[in-house]
């Protein structure tokens, strides 16, 4: 890459913004002791899954509208507003003393979700387009490698922050929840300076509903899109469910509080292994056998906990952390290959839509299985996962 090229400077500098708001602002502090703040304020597990189910029909409703709204007006503006109103909030969720506080803070913390879902991969795709025309460079493995270098910095971002969160958790649950805000405050001030020309999309019809049922159409009667939609949802969700029981489950396994939060560092490290390996090798390997390494990784760790949990089953939740980094380094530009620039966010925003609808059912059987008992959510997460896996694995052979 010619990196002395004068025209070049600036994209880089844009590139780089959009990677360090992206990456600050993807770990939330209070992560690993989310599950003790609300046993604290007197949810179960299957209040804790009713929560989060009502994050996900408010993101469902609102995703791809406001991924529209994005790509026709600014994407950067979409980001400072998204990543304000999560910082907000999280301080008022600090504050809250039962499960409909919960509700209505899950329900906010939708809208801002929704608003910057696909809006950090749209703008990243965008400036490595214009490095890929400047130097000459193929887009495809450069996108690959920028959205896994995306990652580990995400991946590095939240470790730190996870680490934090353990010790300041032990001091006051709300005040971790509380200093969850920070990072996103910092997300949106780097935003404010994010210079987005990125192409804007243009409207076809008067009524944006239509463009946006164009748009849904297109997502859906595109063999090739439609594919690799439906795998980076099940990819995407199959590491999402179980993480509400994961600290229950490291305490049931005999880790004790103190270093739970440790526990969940060294998970983090565990999918900046995986994002690692995906730059590695992602580029030498089919769309289905990229499919292939997690839905393997994901059955190994389930299975394997699912079956026995202790202290030494316990370690195979890392399996999970290398799922998790390799599949959000592998199926965005899975999907933005067979996307069009202006259409980015919103189809983006779509496939987040798709992967939400799946999480609902997901999750709620996963939380009422491990209220029956822990082991059973993990079990849960493989009889889910598994065949959907296998199913979009042969899709994907079947039409490369």
């Amino acid at each position: 890459m010619k990196t002395r090229d004068p025209t070049l400077k600036p994209i880089v500098s844009n590139l780089h913004l959009v990677i360090a708001e992206s990456s600050i602002t993807a770990g939330l502090l209070a992560m690993s002791v989310l599950t003790p703040f609300f046993n604290s304020i007197g949810l179960n597990q299957t209040q804790i899954s009713e929560t989060q189910m009502m994050f996900m029909i408010i993101t469902i409703l609102l995703n791809l509208p406001l991924g529209y709204i994005a790509d026709r007006f600014s994407r950067k503006w979409a980001n400072i507003i998204g990543d304000f109103g999560h910082a907000i909030i999280m301080l008022v969720y600090s504050q809250i003393g039962g499960f409909w506080g919960a509700v209505f803070c899950e329900c906010i913390f939708g809208i801002s979700s929704a608003l910057t879902d696909g809006v950090d991969q749209s703008l990243l795709k965008h400036f490595v387009s214009k490095i890929a025309n400047t130097t000459d460079t193929s887009e495809s493995n450069l996108l690959k490698t920028k959205t896994a270098h995306l990652e580990i910095a995400r991946q590095a971002c939240s470790l730190f922050i996870v680490i934090l969160g353990g010790p300041i958790g032990a001091i006051s649950l709300r005040l971790a929840v509380a200093l969850s805000s920070v990072n996103h405050f910092i997300g949106g001030i780097i935003s404010i300076f994010i210079k987005d020309d990125s192409t804007k999309l243009q409207p076809t019809h008067q009524n944006p509903l239509k463009d946006i049922s164009h748009i849904i159409k297109i997502c859906l009667q595109t063999p090739m899109l439609r594919r690799r939609i439906f795998a980076f949802a099940i990819a995407r969700e199959m590491t999402h469910g179980i993480i509400w029981a994961a600290t229950p489950l490291f305490l049931e396994a005999g880790v004790p509080m103190s270093f739970v939060s440790l526990v969940w560092a060294g998970n983090t490290m565990m999918a900046i292994l995986g994002t690692h390996l995906a730059a590695k090798y992602s580029n030498r390997l089919s769309d289905s056998a990229i499919l292939v390494v997690p839905v393997a990784l994901m059955t190994i760790s389930t299975m394997t906990m699912g079956l026995k949990l202790n202290i030494v089953t316990v370690w195979f939740y890392g399996l999970m952390g290398i799922t998790q980094g390799w599949t959000a380094a592998t199926m965005p530009p899975m999907v933005q290959r067979y996307t069009k620039p202006s259409e980015e966010t919103s189809v983006l925003s779509f496939t987040k839509t798709l992967s939400h609808l799946l999480y609902i059912p997901a999750v709620w059987i996963i939380g009422y299985a491990s209220d029956i008992k822990l082991t059973y959510g993990l079990l849960a997460t493989t009889i889910i996962f598994l065949p959907l896996g296998l199913i979009s694995i042969k899709t994907l052979t079947k039409h490369a």
